[in-house]
């Protein structure tokens, strides 16, 4: 089989791309049941075990037949996971705060009927967390937008649950010192807008 697969490599290699055809059917269970271990949708998964394909293809020059052809479709597989979910974790933190529960804030202050100043401080909280350091912002979010326990956000971001705790406390600390202003009815000087 190996010598099969080989040929069927250096066939596509040479411009003949039938020949990949048999490769995809031989591979693409495995890969896509890797992809699904990483992807909850079994949507997202089939489109990237299609995208991990058609990668492979269009780099299979590259292919110099150092290790089998299966670990480096796999690699592939592994890098196109850990793009998605790069991609998937940035698009969260571009719009950081839309998911943290109004009421936290409102509970806070308790004139309901003030809509404008809650939105005032919706925004300048936004604006603040914005203003942290990436890892404390991203530690801050998962622990108050997604509720997430200190053990989980440390598993999630492969840290000791010490370092999540001292991440929080700094976030905490920052915080606190760019509200000041606000809290003293006084000009903000880190606010852009």
């Amino acid at each position: 089989m190996h010598i099969n697969e080989h040929k069927l490599i250096a066939r596509t290699q040479q411009g003949d791309p039938e020949s990949f055809n048999p490769l995809v059917t031989k591979y693409q269970n495995h890969i896509y049941t890797l992809i699904r271990k990483q992807v909850q949708d079994p949507e997202i998964a089939k489109n990237l075990t299609q995208e991990t394909f058609l990668k492979a293809f269009r780099a299979i020059n590259t292919f110099r037949g150092d290790s089998a052809f299966y670990s480096w479709i796999y690699r592939i597989a592994r890098n196109i996971c850990i793009d998605f979910q790069r991609k998937q974790q940035a698009e969260q933190d571009t719009d950081p705060l839309h998911t943290i529960d109004e009421r936290r804030i409102t509970d806070t202050y308790s004139d309901p009927g003030d809509l404008l100043q809650k939105q005032e401080l919706r925004q300048i909280l936004r604006d603040a967390i914005a203003h942290l350091p990436p890892t404390r912002q991203h530690v801050f979010l998962l622990r108050y937008a997604e509720e997430l326990p200190i053990k989980d956000i440390a598993t999630r971001i492969k840290r000791s649950e010490g370092t999540v705790k001292t991440h929080l406390h700094k976030a905490h600390h920052q915080l606190r010192e760019l509200l000041t202003p606000y809290r003293q009815n006084q000009h903000i000087p880190w606010l852009t807008s």
